[in-house]
């Protein structure tokens, strides 16, 4: 009886596939959640939107955190370049996209779930080449000045203090509005005249040191608040929302906030509009200006590549002019 139950099975042929190991399931959100918690958290909510229009390009049933990224391929790939271009998108936007989904396709890879094969299928969509004309402007002195008396001269004494002390800090550091903002009482060191970025854009630190106007300012504001010894309650934000009663809020600035301080000071003083990102390019400039090697503007304005420094530059015609006059034969 035993004879004929082992005659009846079926016989593996030497051809037979092995079985299947069994593998853990990810979701597309945990891959998409991995994703972004490997970015720098300034930077996710560009990316977040960024992915949403690419998901829905691919198919309109999903967004970013539904959309089953484990099997995108080159040809998906391909039709996000080619319909983000031809909808007008930004050479640098595209490019991002194009990042974002590849850094997706490696998260999935390394999860095991995505082949070597694919991802490198994916990897070889090419970027998009090309350049357009600089964003942005870089303020003149003259404009810095206007916008320092209108802070100056605001009717509520200590919001005129702390918009001062943001615009020299920002004309006179070159932080990010990201860095601004996050910025701690802590960071300024009174004695020695200098600021720590601890939250800078990919998660690096550096150290500037001041001009003596601009650590005047921030002593002025930290001693409206009564905060100029920064020992005491040392973790309270450097810049922090003021009512319009002139109450200081314990809060900090938000990214939006400095934006609505700048446009309230643009409007009142007459300079003509710029963003808050032009302050840096303000700062960049100023210092290629006054003969300051770029490597050293590199450091100070936390660049990882001299290429992106040069960007910065708005010095322009007249800087080109200086340049070969000044040749001596």
């Amino acid at each position: 009886m035993a004879r004929s139950r082992a005659t009846n099975l079926p016989k593996l042929s030497q051809t037979s596939k092995p079985p299947l190991k069994l593998v853990k399931k990810h979701s597309p959100h945990s891959i998409y959640d991995i994703y972004l918690n490997s970015l720098a958290p300034s930077g996710r909510s560009g990316i977040k939107s960024l992915l949403n229009t690419c998901a829905r390009l691919l198919d309109p049933k999903f967004d970013s955190t539904t959309y089953p990224w484990q099997t995108l391929n080159f040809a998906d790939a391909s039709k996000v370049r080619a319909e983000l271009l031809s909808r007008g998108y930004a050479v640098a936007t595209v490019n991002l996209a194009l990042s974002a989904i590849k850094g997706l396709v490696k998260v999935a890879f390394n999860l095991g779930i995505y082949s070597a094969d694919e991802m490198a299928r994916v990897h070889a969509v090419k970027r998009v080449r090309g350049q357009v004309l600089r964003k942005g402007r870089s303020l003149t002195v003259a404009e810095v000045r206007k916008l320092l008396r209108a802070a100056k001269g605001h009717c509520c004494e200590i919001r005129g203090c702390r918009d001062a002390a943001l615009v020299l800090l920002a004309c006179g550091s070159g932080l990010r509005v990201a860095e601004l903002v996050a910025l701690e009482v802590r960071d300024f060191d009174v004695e020695s005249g200098s600021i720590h970025i601890k939250r800078g854009k990919g998660r690096k630190e550096r150290k500037l040191y001041l001009s003596k106007r601009v650590v005047k300012a921030l002593n002025l504001w930290l001693e409206r608040r009564h905060l100029l010894e920064t020992r005491h309650q040392p973790e309270r934000p450097l810049f922090c929302r003021v009512t319009k009663a002139g109450v200081v809020m314990p809060s900090a600035l938000s990214k939006a906030g400095v934006a609505d301080i700048l446009t309230n000071l643009s409007n009142r003083s007459g300079v003509a509009r710029f963003t808050p990102h032009d302050l840096r390019r303000t700062f960049i400039t100023q210092l290629l200006d006054q003969g300051v090697d770029i490597n050293t503007v590199r450091q100070l304005a936390g660049h990882a590549n001299i290429a992106t420094t040069a960007s910065y530059d708005f010095r322009g015609e007249k800087e080109l002019i200086r340049a070969t006059q000044g040749l001596v034969w």
